[in-house]
């Protein structure tokens, strides 16, 4: 009897660790797979803003630990603080769609999680997951979409001009048309960013640590493409372009400074 039972709480013990496993896989295989984004043939992803389903089920508290949210936006600054990490840490994490990209840069969204694992594992109060695009295979993005994208700043600098990996500090000015700005980042330092109707602008200072990046973030608005050029300036002008009124100044001012990283992506209904 008493080996019966002891094969029993073996036997239980096994299976109660194969749920687990199963339950890992399917977890990871949601972060992997592209329920909300169209494989595009000729050039890669289209990223579009996810959609609701339905599932009601209680989250349990070990899976607290996970970054997920409510919607597929970040609503409040804690949430938009660690979308924007999950974005950044993606970069300097060896993951292995990166390894071969000479400037490693990426696109973030939040997509929800397979009904699957609502149902099983408890995500249906959280149950959109942050995931990232090598930016090299985005074909578009879509009007509505809450994007993230992240550059490794040290690879930017080593492709147009190495020695300035020495400096302590670079400065730099970014033009995006048209404007997407993100409200969350005009909260962290409003000095920094200027808001026009034909685009944003925004300029500061990086301290070139072990890992310095670039970001940008937002709703993708209603227009053809959505367009980034980063230029590398100085402090002086760093001032002069955010105490300038006007978009069609800025833009002339910075024609003379080398743009050192640049994106153009077309924008779909």
């Amino acid at each position: 009897m008493n080996i019966n039972k002891k094969y029993i709480i073996i036997f239980g013990t096994l299976i109660l660790l194969l749920v687990i496993i199963a339950g890992g896989i399917t977890i990871y295989k949601d972060s992997l797979r592209s329920s909300d984004v169209n494989n595009s043939e000729e050039y890669g992803y289209h990223l579009r803003p996810p959609k609701e389903e339905e599932g009601q089920v209680q989250i349990s508290d070990e899976r607290q630990n996970f970054f997920t949210l409510p919607q597929f936006f970040p609503a409040n600054f804690k949430e938009f603080s660690g979308f924007i990490s999950f974005c950044k840490n993606t970069l300097f994490s060896g993951v292995n769609d990166l390894k071969d990209e000479e400037i490693k840069q990426v696109a973030c969204l939040l997509t929800k999680i397979s009904p699957e694992s609502i149902d099983a594992y408890g995500f249906s109060s959280r149950p959109y997951l942050p995931r990232f695009f090598a930016l090299r295979f985005i074909s578009s993005f879509e009007t509505g979409s809450y994007i993230g994208i992240s550059v490794d700043l040290k690879d930017v600098i080593r492709k147009n001009n190495p020695v300035l990996l020495e400096e302590d500090k670079l400065y730099f000015c970014s033009i995006s048309k048209p404007s997407w700005a993100d409200p969350f980042y005009l909260q962290m330092d409003p000095k920094f960013d200027l808001i026009f109707d034909d685009g944003d602008v925004s300029c500061g200072g990086i301290k070139m640590d072990q890992t310095p990046s670039i970001n940008f973030s937002g709703f993708i608005p209603q227009a053809e493409s959505l367009s980034i050029k980063n230029y590398l300036v100085n402090e002086q002008i760093v001032s002069e372009v955010l105490n300038k009124q006007s978009f069609s100044e800025i833009k002339e001012i910075l024609k003379d400074y080398p743009i050192i990283w640049q994106m153009e992506k077309p924008i779909v209904p």
